[in-house]
């Protein structure tokens, strides 16, 4: 056996880690005498096969390749250079391209090319190009003919390097001016029969889908994802897309005000349009105000597979059709809600006591600025919430509770015996808040939230006192709850969540670590560690221990 084999895996990967110095390759236009490709490429051609054969499937199958026509361009330094060996192991390929690019024909064909011409990913089973906008070299002349023989080729070429290509992805990014390369990849994608695809307009900006776009070309999407600004593109490109491939489709994503539900179910003509494979369907401006009343016959059911939706919801809501039939498959829900929403939403038909019973994570997210702060709207709020699925176990509230409805609020939760998971952001929660959820909640696991002030110490309790209260009153509790996941920021006072983390930790027995953001864990750590030595704390530290080792790396 190769004495490789026998390490454990993560020396493997601190041995990769060492030579490659990255999870994904990337060959941008290096230069051989730069230090990237010293640092980089040198070491790997000395790098045994055997090595590779072990070491890269496990940490690396993802390559990047720059394709562009910038005025460097590393055709010295392409995937050849790293062995056949890796080749055969690269799952997902990055080809970033420009519109120049393909016009001059000199980027293209250099597929066909040394050193490409020798390079196969026969496990590669998606490609994501990359379409970029440069500044117009007044050298290079635009031949759109020349464009289209060069998709030519670069189609044949892609067929015989990857053959296994099951999915293609597409990623403007941001552009100064509109730009036909997309209609390029129209006529690519109709040429590579039975391939699905991912289109992904998702931070293009502003004028960068032209009214002529040929969309309709495009066949067999899987998934889809929109996010341009208000009146860019047209309108009908974006819907007769998504109605073309709604047999495939299996995930939906529009950020796109001018988008409503009305425009993917129903077509030209008037005809509802079934999506049979679609799992995931969000739409940031779906539900509410359509600019036509749905009416959905009985026999009609547009989402049969849908397990996940996300949506924001706009007073007044008419859509009550739109889940018809989908009751059964609903797995997890994720609301925006404004002010008169949410009264109104207790009322209507659409989400009512046990309608889902399948559904087993809600989130509700406030998207106003603030909540009021009115007890009635927070006791509504979260009332609608428990009721649509009073067995889910995963439940977020988003919003700001403000103190006045935070008491009512968190009541409503008491001795709820199905959460597990629960998510309270940006709620004016004490230390005495989350350790009463905690003891409230048999099956609390999780707990995403964070005390902005430790709140007023127990009659006759001085602070130093306070590890032997919290273990003397309330331990053991929580005898499920591992996870605390502190939402930290900059400004966050770190003194008070390092003692909320500790006495936590004292209460609950099997409380083994504290998630934080990357930016504080070092002072995180130090702090906790500086605590856990004070007079207060260290009768309890080997009891504390485990958190210095669980902590960080589950953020």
């Amino acid at each position: 056996m190769f004495p490789l084999q026998k390490l454990p895996l993560h020396i493997v990967k601190l041995i990769v880690d060492h030579i490659v110095g990255s999870s994904r390759l990337v060959f941008d236009g290096v230069d051989e005498n730069s230090q990237a490709y010293k640092k980089l490429l040198r070491p790997l051609q000395w790098v045994c096969r055997n090595f590779w054969a072990i070491a890269f499937p496990r940490y690396n199958s993802h390559i990047r390749v720059n394709m562009t026509s910038a005025p460097i361009v590393g055709q010295r330094v392409m995937p050849i250079y790293i062995g056949y060996a890796v080749q055969k192991m690269i799952k997902v390929v990055e080809i970033e391209l420009d519109e120049w690019s393909i016009h001059s024909g000199k980027a293209l064909d250099r597929l066909t090319l040394v050193p490409f011409g020798g390079c196969n990913v026969p496990l590669t089973h998606t490609l994501t190009f990359l379409f970029v906008s440069r500044k117009p070299d007044p050298d290079v002349e635009l031949r759109p003919l020349s464009a289209e023989i060069n998709i030519d080729i670069f189609v044949d070429r892609i067929k015989e390097m990857a053959p296994a290509v099951s999915e293609i992805r597409v990623r403007p990014k941001y552009f100064d001016r509109p730009l036909s390369i997309t209609q390029h990849f129209g006529s690519l994608a109709a040429q590579l029969h039975g391939i699905t695809g991912r289109m992904d307009y998702a931070n293009a900006g502003e004028a960068t889908v032209p009214m002529e776009l040929d969309l309709w070309r495009i066949i067999n999407l899987t998934h889809v994802k929109i996010s341009l600004a208000n009146g860019t593109g047209s309108l009908d490109q974006f819907t007769r897309l998504t109605q073309q491939n709604a047999p495939t489709l299996q995930s939906i994503d529009i950020e796109y005000q001018d988008i409503k539900v009305c425009d993917l179910i129903l077509d030209s003509v008037g005809r509802y349009v079934t999506y049979p494979h679609l799992f995931k369907l969000r739409m940031i401006e779906s539900l509410g105000n359509n600019r036509r009343r749905l009416s959905i016959p009985n026999n009609v059911v547009l989402f049969p597979s849908l397990q996940r939706l996300f949506t924001r919801i706009i007073y007044p809501f008419d859509d009550d059709a739109l889940f018809k039939g989908n009751a059964a498959t609903l797995k997890s829900l994720d609301i925006l809600l404004d002010g008169p929403t949410v009264s109104m939403l207790c009322k209507c038909k659409v989400f009512t006591a046990n309608s889902h019973p399948k559904l087993r994570q809600v989130n509700l997210v406030y998207f106003d600025s603030i909540l009021p702060n009115s007890v009635p709207t927070v006791v509504e709020y979260m009332q609608f919430a428990l009721n649509i699925a009073p067995k889910a176990p995963v439940r977020n509230f988003g919003g700001f509770f403000g103190s006045a409805g935070l008491v009512p609020a968190l009541s409503l939760l008491s001795n709820n015996p199905y959460i597990q998971v629960l998510s309270l952001p940006n709620v004016p929660l004490t230390f005495w808040d989350v350790i009463a959820l905690v003891k409230s909640l048999p099956l609390l696991t999780d707990l995403y939230a964070y005390p902005m002030s430790f709140g007023p110490l127990p009659s006759g309790v001085a602070k130093s006192k306070l590890p032997n209260y919290v273990r003397s009153n309330y331990a053991p509790m929580g005898e499920r709850f591992r996870c605390w996941y502190l939402k930290l920021h900059i400004y966050t006072d770190l003194p008070l969540a390092v003692r909320c983390v500790l006495l936590l930790a004292l209460a609950c027995p099997n409380f083994d670590y504290a998630a934080i953001r990357p930016s504080n864990r070092v002072e995180f750590m130090e702090l906790m560690k500086k605590t856990m030595a004070s007079k207060e704390f260290k009768p309890y530290c080997p009891r504390l221990r485990r958190l210095l080792f669980r902590g960080p790396e589950h953020c």
